[in-house]
């Protein structure tokens, strides 16, 4: 086990239980906790986790044992960051941007708009450009304490409703529930919405009393939070994506715990498992748009005033985003950066043609473009 000293003041005891319980054990074998905060039918562990758990297991011959954690304990999403700091568990899902002020570039990049709705693109561009463009990001997270393993793309966020909205007008003064993030809520200020702080857990019971009246998610929240029972409509507009959801994230301590070989096995899986998340999370969003046809939802394609809204605002958007990224996040070249992002999307939708857009195979685009060149015995602020 690689637990450090904890820092008491700053751990749960239910997290402080975790680290007794695998503290001891076969001393010829590791074993290695990962919090996932989702539980355990998400993509992120039927597609992610679980195939690479396996891998792992082959990679050093049944050397290394992950002990899974899900559903929120002993972490959950808010403090998964504290909890790797503080030696809590070896490595979890981090949401990097609940962490602005530690990872500012990074909150940057996500809010940047881009020129396409894949999904796979995405993920492919962004993991590429922060693991081999971007040294900021990385001294960011060596400064965190944390080891950065890539991160996947959710389906496109949509407008999941209560009741049936078509034009800019019927959105105007609804409640609406955003994630996190400076680029949503300017979203919302410029549709004329009000945001609403509540969490993806209590999006049900606050629509379903008529408190959230839209909730800006990927379609699968139909099936994953029941919102199929209370939503009448969904309007296909995709506002945005998220792509900084990292599932394995280490700490810094547990990571240099790690042999030369086992770091490399982990990337080489984890590149493959990023992309096969991407994959599966579009894949039941879609599922779950056809599944809302049949339960009588309205599945709303936007029109083009809607259209022509979103357009007017992501153009608009830029010059506030500089100037957050040069004030906020103390990015003194935040054109640069995006430019070369841009052309990081643009290389990535050959990559995704080349493929036919097989998550497998941008998987192994992406080991081959991205982790291949990561030397194991440095990475990770080592």
């Amino acid at each position: 086990m690689f637990f450090k000293t904890l820092n008491i003041s700053t751990v749960t005891a239910t997290a402080l239980l975790v680290a007794g319980a695998f503290s001891g054990g076969d001393a010829a074998a590791k074993s290695l906790t990962l919090n996932q905060y989702v539980l355990p039918k998400h993509v992120v562990v039927t597609d992610g986790t679980m195939p690479l758990i396996e891998e792992m297991k082959q990679a050093t011959d049944g050397e290394l044992d992950i002990k899974l954690f899900t559903g929120g304990t002993p972490l959950s999403a808010r403090a998964t960051l504290g909890g790797l700091q503080a030696g809590a568990v070896d490595a979890g899902m981090v949401i990097l941007t609940y962490h602005p002020a530690e990872l500012p570039m990074v909150q940057y990049l996500n809010d940047l708009a881009v020129p396409t709705d894949d999904t796979l693109v995405v993920a492919g561009a962004f993991n590429e450009f922060v693991l081999t463009k971007c040294q900021r990001c990385l001294d960011e997270f060596n400064a965190a304490g944390i080891v950065f393993t890539g991160s996947y793309t959710a389906a496109p966020l949509m407008l999941v409703n209560r009741e049936v909205y078509r034009t800019p007008e019927d959105l105007v003064g609804k409640r609406v529930r955003v994630p996190g993030g400076d680029y949503n809520a300017r979203w919302a200020d410029y549709f004329g919405l009000s945001p609403i702080n509540v969490g993806g857990s209590e999006v049900y019971e606050m629509m379903n009393r008529g408190g959230v009246d839209i909730t800006l998610n990927p379609p699968a929240i139909l099936q994953t939070h029941s919102l199929a029972e209370v939503a009448k409509s969904v309007i296909t507009l995709p506002v945005t994506m998220h792509r900084v959801s990292s599932p394995f994230v280490f700490s810094a301590e547990s990571w240099a715990g790690l042999s030369e070989q086992e770091r490399r096995a982990f990337l080489d899986s984890a590149a493959v498992a990023m992309m096969r998340i991407t994959g599966a999370y579009l894949k039941d969003s879609e599922e779950a748009l056809t599944d809302a046809k049949e339960r009588g939802i309205e599945v709303i394609a936007p029109g083009d005033d809607l259209k022509a809204k979103m357009a007017e605002f992501t153009e608009k958007d830029v010059e506030t985003m500089y100037a957050l990224a040069r004030e906020k996040y103390k990015i003194d070249n935040p054109e640069e950066v995006r430019d070369e992002f841009m052309a990081m999307i643009e290389k990535w939708k050959g990559i995704a043609a080349e493929t036919g857009r097989d998550g497998v195979k941008m998987g192994e685009r992406l080991r081959e473009n991205a982790y291949s060149g990561l030397d194991v015995s440095s990475y990770g602020g080592l």
